[in-house]
């Protein structure tokens, strides 16, 4: 068992993650700083004695450790590392096991040696973690408009075939809804506008018996929570059900007629769904016990999914919305929740963006509004406005550079150029640039936009 465990152990201190771990407990990084380090010198003195610094050999090994140290964890790191050594020294000094005095040199190259190492950690460290959150923004925003996109190829599906039963379009209904989530703030509830959902749900996918709970982390892991709305005369949700186990462990719908249930079904449920956010978060599940046969299906269990993800992304954003649309009321709900997003990004992590202010204050400027439109950028965001009878577009630049920034203003010249012989001056269009990184960005924004 002690040797499964040894093997284990260095199984994964020798792997990828081992020697460059994503996430550093600081109780265990100052640990193994100190083992390492102390471990090297113990060494030393158990092996050549007569000579415990290996000032002797030809190769400087014992600062080959504090090197280590340093590209592992950074620059304090190693230098408590190297304080270690240069302690051994003045001990074998002392002792009388160095044969003349303490060489200043190779100790300071030695020292120099690791503040490079742990600076390069650093810097590279820092800028792994800014391509992740970028990587995951990109990730979370492609899984925001994969979800619409299917939301309305299902809701133009579903138009055509119901139109003249249903009492209002879809787009009705989840506006409502979107301004629900959004009023959690005045509300206090848990998972506001949630039997507003439930009633969504029973129009468009047919359940006629279901509920949402909450979910609550414990140890490490979500576990059921407290009902929050219901419909009909649901059966309660348990926290043993096995529908309910199986959507933990993989976070997506799981039903009766699903492969992975087992033949006792140890459930009173027929669907379990998950309230799954843009950034994978679980904030609750829905539990249906009753809804037609003919209405157990691909389609309505898809529905009912993105459904479920439209109404927690707009509750997981709806805090930093509302703060955005009290300074900026006209301002979209989709373009507030990507400038929260990138605000957030950048006062976390550094990431630049940008946000542009153009103003076209000529009898052309609605055509040009249209023509740029056309030709807009993968990442960016327009939010079209009138302000006193001038057209004016709103640009958010995700991770647009200074370099970006003047690429923009570029591309802009040679637009103006290319389809309406002129440029920014002969044309009348003004441009304001605004970085997230300056510190109140939004107030800069909602003064350009109030004032003009």
């Amino acid at each position: 068992m002690i040797r499964l465990k040894l093997a284990n152990r260095l199984k994964v201190l020798f792997s990828e993650q081992g020697f460059a771990p994503q996430e550093l407990a600081t109780v265990g990084q100052w640990v193994e700083v100190a083992t390492m380090s102390i471990g090297a010198v113990a060494l030393a003195w158990y092996l050549r004695p007569q000579d415990p610094t290996l000032t002797q050999v030809a190769f400087p090994w014992l600062w080959l450790v504090s090197v280590l140290v340093a590209l592992r964890y950074g620059v304090l790191p190693g230098l408590l590392s190297g304080a270690v050594l240069i302690g051994n020294e003045w001990l074998a000094l002392h002792l009388g096991r160095l044969s003349g005095v303490v060489s200043v040199n190779s100790l300071f190259g030695g020292g120099l040696l690791v503040l490079i190492c742990g600076e390069f950690s650093d810097v590279w460290r820092d800028r792994n973690r800014r391509m992740e959150e970028t990587y995951l923004y990109v990730t979370e925003r492609l899984s925001r408009l994969t979800k619409r996109h299917l939301l309305l190829n299902l809701s133009h599906d579903r138009l055509e075939q119901e139109m003249l039963v249903r009492p209002g379009s879809m787009r009705d209904a989840l506006m409502r809804l979107r301004s629900l989530s959004m009023n959690s703030q005045q509300t206090g509830q848990i998972l506001p506008g949630a039997a507003a959902l439930l009633q969504l749900l029973s129009q468009y996918v047919n359940i006629e018996s279901a509920a949402i709970y909450t979910l609550k982390e414990q140890d490490g892991s979500s576990v059921l929570g407290t009902l929050v709305a219901s419909s009909g005369e649901p059966e309660p949700l348990t926290a043993d059900d096995e529908l309910l186990a199986l959507v933990l462990e993989t976070g997506t719908l799981a039903h009766i007629a699903s492969q992975d249930i087992s033949m006792q079904r140890h459930t009173s449920q027929l669907v379990v769904a998950p309230l799954v956010s843009g950034d994978s978060h679980l904030i609750g599940v829905l539990a249906v016990t009753r809804m037609p046969f003919f209405s157990l299906n691909v389609e309505n269990l898809q529905m009912m999914l993105v459904l479920l993800g439209y109404y927690a992304d707009n509750l997981g954003s709806a805090d930093s919305v509302n703060a955005i649309q009290s300074r900026l009321p006209a301002m979209p709900v989709l373009f507030a929740q990507e400038l929260a997003r990138m605000m957030s990004l950048s006062a976390k992590f550094h990431i630049i963006s940008h946000l542009v202010v153009m103003r076209f204050e000529n009898n052309r400027g609605e055509e040009m509004v249209a023509d740029f439109l056309s030709v807009k950028r993968g990442l960016d965001l327009y939010w079209q406005a009138v302000l006193n009878n001038v057209p004016t577009l709103v640009v958010l630049m995700p991770f647009a550079s200074v370099s970006a920034k003047n690429g923009f203003q570029q591309r802009i010249e040679g637009w103006l150029e290319s389809r309406f012989q002129g440029n920014s001056i002969s044309l009348g269009v003004h441009l304001k640039m605004i970085s997230l990184e300056v510190p109140d960005a939004l107030g800069a924004l909602a003064q350009e936009m109030n004032t003009r």
